[in-house]
């Protein structure tokens, strides 16, 4: 109904807004950015993340269309398990977030014989690190691995802090190696949830606030979206985009916009 049109839901009549609801069966919450600022709810996200979820406990009626599925997209710094003794790995981030993303790394290169440099997302990123990360990277046939491209993490109105997207990039610019993306925006980490149809392509939509990770993803996937105020992007990078004569970084507008998701409640009622 609003393919990458990046609709301010908030200008539109109300009915309108909620017969596209209708049409939603999951919906996938970016973390940062739309939900809170580090520790923070963000004003009104609470109340209508709580709302969806009871949707998807109560059912559905013919105002809230189908019942709801929801989950959270944050990033996730990831570590590796390696069957072998001889096997290193050195994972960058929070060890409390490093298990989310554990076994998928582990199903997809469990036979290989050296290990891997994983970066995720570590308020405490410092030039140790990027030096030692960078040294194991020197031997070829060590994986690089990130957990995603956010370069920032929102914690307040202009306020931000690295992301993993950043130091990612502080490796890659050191060692001249391409990364592999396991998260945000490569769409194979939620390629199981479709294969097994927990989530639909068309039914599902993503609520996120950076155009590089979170809409992006959405359009990798065939997802919905909707692009909230909050966070990393701001709607002056969509009309860039949607300016641009290349049209090359189409896939990043997203197909509806509120300020907030807050702004949400009001089309829930």
């Amino acid at each position: 109904m609003f393919k990458r049109t990046c609709t301010d839901l908030t200008k539109i009549p109300k009915e309108k807004v909620r017969q596209w609801l209708t049409t939603i069966e999951s919906v996938i919450f970016d973390a940062d950015g739309v939900l809170w600022h580090l520790n923070r709810p963000i004003n009104g996200a609470v109340e209508t993340f709580n709302m969806i979820k009871s949707f998807g406990q109560a059912g559905s009626s013919a105002r809230r269309g189908s019942k709801r599925r929801r989950t959270s997209s944050g990033s996730r710094p990831l570590s590796m398990s390696w069957p072998r003794q001889n096997i290193c790995s050195f994972s960058v981030g929070k060890e409390k977030l490093l298990k989310p993303m554990e076994q998928f790394a582990k199903d997809m290169y469990l036979d290989h014989e050296v290990g891997a440099v994983i970066i995720g997302k570590d308020e405490s990123f410092n030039v140790p690190k990027i030096i030692r990360a960078s040294s194991y990277l020197q031997e070829p046939k060590v994986l690089f691995l990130g957990t995603c491209l956010d370069t920032a993490y929102p914690v307040g109105k202009n306020r931000m802090i690295v992301g993993a997207g950043a130091m990612v990039a502080a490796v890659k610019a050191i060692t001249g190696r391409m990364p592999l993306i396991l998260g945000k925006p490569n769409p194979l980490m939620v390629e199981q949830l479709l294969q097994c149809g927990v989530l639909k392509r068309e039914s599902t939509l993503m609520v996120g606030d950076t155009l590089y990770t979170d809409i992006l993803f959405a359009s990798n996937c065939g997802f919905q979206s909707l692009f909230v105020g909050t966070g990393v992007s701001i709607l002056k990078e969509v009309r860039q985009i949607c300016n641009d004569e290349g049209h090359s970084k189409v896939d990043m507008i997203p197909d509806t916009y509120l300020p907030s998701l807050g702004h949400l409640r009001e089309f829930l009622c």
